[in-house]
């Protein structure tokens, strides 16, 4: 196994990090004018976009970076949550783009996270979702000319997690996905209307632990139809709702079969088609559906690999965020009738030079109750492919994300350096049913761990991982779950390295912002106090005294999802114990921002996993 190019500022897997990544938002209503994040000055920050001449023109200049923003409709203005050092916890800021100045639009408010924003089809109306302890999760309409902003007016407040919402052509209705509780893991819609917020206007509830997601509304003027989208049948399948006659259109086309999610993702401005995404078996495929005669057009010569998102354009291609495993993020243009490609409309590269990427496949195994599980593989180029090789066992975060067949320079890092590499879709990942994701509620933590350990054996016995030398990674959720196995099984991995982890759900709970809150409680079905015996056993510290292997951790300062107090608990109890473990804390929040903060972390893993291989070797 050759470690040595880790210090090499040339070496391939440094590079592919260095790559210029950008992603492009078009405003709804003009197209002239986008949103582009962006990591091209080292850091990611927000950039005003010239979509004619592709002229980028940087508007946030943040030292832990920005990747987070919202376009109006009219393309006037640029919205992101000004906050302290990545901890997600601020006010909301207006930029004007074409002044570039800015405006913080609740001067008088304590600070707040932001869960959403959205502007109306007219841009005369501005709608924000935020969150504190006080207050819960509360939802804002303001008027709007420009950057200047009537009073803002109150349209719902609950402390139940609430995380979507879509507001009308003209801002007078909003409809909002809200979760209880007592719904177990699913969610309903509530309509209000924004002039009358006392006035509810209706609701729609699918059943228990059944999920509604609202899209967006039709973009005509006195049109009153909603697109979302439901997995009451056990898959998310969309329909059309008007929300003032209550009247209903599910899609139903054999053409999509009964397997895999299909998503909405975009509405055209004349009402007539309705842009679908189909994931299945780890492929991702585009449908425009015809609302007159429900014809289904499949595009058929759309470009393999992962579509993130797209929107309609207005002589009639369709804009998409795509993205395979040998090409970062591009936002390109396809023939709206046949997918056939036409042109880059923002290129993510400084230059062509991009590292090869190394061949992933999918595979499947079966988990400890027969549940297929499945994965990506990543093997690396040798001269002997007969032996056993050091393994990478990767989980996403989330819980509730996926592990596409996508650009990976955390992948391929390890790969370079003679690693098989397996990421895995556990239970709770989304696309794979509502069976599948929703089987973690109410009892996190253990077919996550059953599905780690399910890999770990099917690896083994394929003859890909020598089975002394397997270690676990994550970040986020990963990294909870990579210290949850450490200590529940702690015969099976040779180490564990966790980033920005949770370690302590009670605490956690206590400390974290209360947009985690609300989620925290919709997962456990109740908060530490109503399900305590639940909290302990999911968190990683109740099992520090059993962890045999060597542990690297590292942690944010600022990071208000996973807070310091936890992960300080942790660190004390596992010295305690005298247990092998490194902390390395860092100044930012949840998100990795900085290109060469997050290649620093990664050099640290990679020395780290050295030291342990040579001190199993004496």
């Amino acid at each position: 196994m050759n470690i040595a190019p880790i210090t090499d500022e040339n070496a391939p897997w440094k590079q592919r990090f260095r790559l210029s990544l950008s992603r492009g938002y078009l405003a709804r209503c003009n197209y002239e004018r986008g949103l582009v994040v962006s990591n091209k000055s080292g850091i990611y920050q927000l950039y005003s976009w010239n979509v004619s001449n592709g002229e980028l023109r940087q508007l946030t200049q943040h030292t832990t970076g920005k990747e987070k923003g919202m376009i109006s409709s009219d393309g006037q203005s640029i919205y992101y949550l000004n906050d302290t050092q990545g901890d997600e916890i601020g006010h909301l800021i207006c930029i004007n783009t074409e002044t570039d100045e800015q405006i913080d639009i609740t001067p008088d408010m304590k600070p707040y996270s932001i869960i959403t924003m959205k502007t109306d089809y007219i841009s005369k109306t501005l709608a924000y979702l935020i969150s504190d302890k006080e207050n819960g999760f509360q939802l804002f309409t303001r008027s709007m000319i420009s950057t200047t902003f009537g009073p803002p007016n109150l349209i719902y407040q609950t402390s139940n997690f609430t995380e979507n919402f879509a507001i009308s052509y003209d801002g007078q209705l909003v409809v909002i996905e809200t979760r209880d509780t007592e719904k177990g893991a699913g969610s309903n819609l509530v309509v209000f209307d924004t002039r009358n917020p006392k006035k509810h206007i209706g609701t729609l509830d699918d059943g228990m632990d059944v999920n509604i997601v609202p899209k967006q509304f039709a973009s005509l003027s006195n049109d009153t139809r909603l697109l979302a989208k439901s997995n009451r049948s056990g898959i998310y399948r969309p329909f059309i709702w008007n929300v003032s006659t209550n009247e209903r259109i599910d899609f139903a086309s054999e053409q999509l079969g009964n397997e895999g999610d299909v998503t909405p993702l975009d509405w055209s401005s004349d009402g007539k088609l309705i842009l679908l995404l189909h994931i299945h078996n780890a492929t991702f495929q585009v449908y425009s559906y015809c609302i007159d005669d429900g014809i289904l057009n499949k595009l058929t010569e759309q470009p393999s690999g992962v579509i993130f998102d797209a929107q309609f354009s207005p002589n009639g291609s369709i804009i998409v965020q795509w993205e395979t495993s040998n090409m970062p993020l591009q936002t390109i243009s396809l023939n709206g009738k046949t997918g056939a490609f036409e042109q880059i409309m923002l290129k993510s590269l400084i230059n062509d030079q991009i590292p090869p990427s190394h061949l992933r496949r999918s595979v499947t195994f079966p988990s400890s109750d027969g549940q297929l599980i499945q994965g990506w593989l990543t093997l690396p180029v040798t001269n002997d492919n007969n032996g056993p090789l050091p393994t990478i066992l990767d989980m996403h975060g989330g819980p509730e994300d996926v592990s596409p067949n996508r650009f990976g320079p955390q992948t391929e890092v390890w790969v370079d350096h003679g690693f098989a590499h397996l990421s895995i879709n556990y239970r709770g990942s989304i696309t794979f049913g509502r069976t599948f994701q929703h089987k973690i509620y109410s009892n996190i933590g253990y077919w996550e761990i059953e599905d780690v350990v399910a890999a770990r054996t099917w690896l083994i016995e394929q003859g890909i991982a020598q089975a002394n030398v397997i270690f676990l990674t994550g970040w986020s959720y990963g990294g909870y779950l990579t210290l949850l196995a450490l200590g529940k099984h702690p015969n099976l991995w040779a180490g564990g390295m966790a980033g920005i982890a949770v370690v302590d759900w009670t605490i956690q709970y206590e400390d974290s912002a209360e947009r985690l809150r609300g989620y925290q409680k919709t997962l456990f079905g109740g908060t530490p106090e109503e399900k305590p015996e639940l909290y302990i056993t999911a968190s990683p510290i109740t099992y520090v005294e059993q962890i045999i292997a060597p542990v690297l951790i590292i942690q944010a300062c600022n990071d208000t999802r996973c807070p310091i107090r936890p992960m300080k608990n942790y660190e004390a109890k596992m010295h305690q114990y005298n247990k092998n473990c490194e902390i390395e804390w860092f100044d930012g929040g949840h998100s990795l921002n900085n290109v060469e903060q997050t290649i620093s972390h990664i050099e640290r893993m990679l020395q780290w996993v050295q030291r342990v291989l040579n001190t199993n070797k004496t």
